[in-house]
């Protein structure tokens, strides 16, 4: 997820990939992005695979999928990660571009290509808890909830596969201790207006 506003039960593994990748030398912005002519690239993947390129083009995803195009692919270098599998998506409904439904399915179409499991059953008893009031007083809730490990956060309409590829980067990397997350679910609370995305509570274990 973009951004974590509250934190349930245990640490979201989403929340934790910046410290922990931080503190193993990865980039914490490696997750592939799709390209104005509809290319997928990691622009951080390229230059860390390919460090001659540091030196003249920082990590300018600009610059560095130019040269991808125009020497890169002719040279063998690869323009994405072998630790995501990257299904084909479909082609919006409309000629007006994606709905939010249709974000949201590939969003799942992501993360569940990449082995991780859809399970409504981490939700709990959420609805008759924490769900029943203000999300942001979970706190006073807690005791009674049997759910998973929780959070809310954020996804970008425009940047939804660049969403899923960190969740799913994320929950590989697990907790603190390193115990991987193998199912998640979400739920959507809505829109933010104010910041152009879609707001969810999300689930993973």
């Amino acid at each position: 997820m973009k951004a974590m506003k509250r934190m349930g039960k245990k640490v979201m593994a989403a929340a934790m990939a910046a410290a922990i990748m931080a503190g193993s030398g990865m980039t914490a912005e490696a997750t592939p992005a799709r390209m104005a002519d509809g290319t997928l690239f990691d622009s951080d993947y390229y230059v860390e695979s390919n460090p001659d390129l540091m030196p003249i083009y920082g990590r300018n995803t600009g610059l560095l999928y130019q040269h991808y195009v125009r020497f890169g692919k002719a040279e063998g270098r690869a323009p994405l990660s072998a630790e995501f599998v990257y299904p084909e998506l479909p082609a919006p409904a409309s000629p007006k571009g994606y709905t939010i439904n249709e974000l949201l399915m590939i969003y799942r179409t992501i993360i569940e290509s990449n082995g991780i499991t859809w399970d409504p059953s981490l939700k709990g008893n959420w609805d008759e808890t924490i769900g029943a009031h203000d999300i942001y007083e979970w706190y006073n809730y807690m005791d009674a909830y049997t759910g998973t490990g929780w959070g809310t956060g954020f996804l970008e309409p425009y940047n939804i596969e660049r969403n899923a590829y960190s969740e799913v980067q994320a929950m590989r990397i697990g907790d603190s201790v390193g115990n991987s997350s193998t199912r998640y679910y979400f739920e959507v609370l809505g829109w933010d207006s104010s910041m152009g995305m879609i707001e969810i509570v999300a689930w993973s274990a």
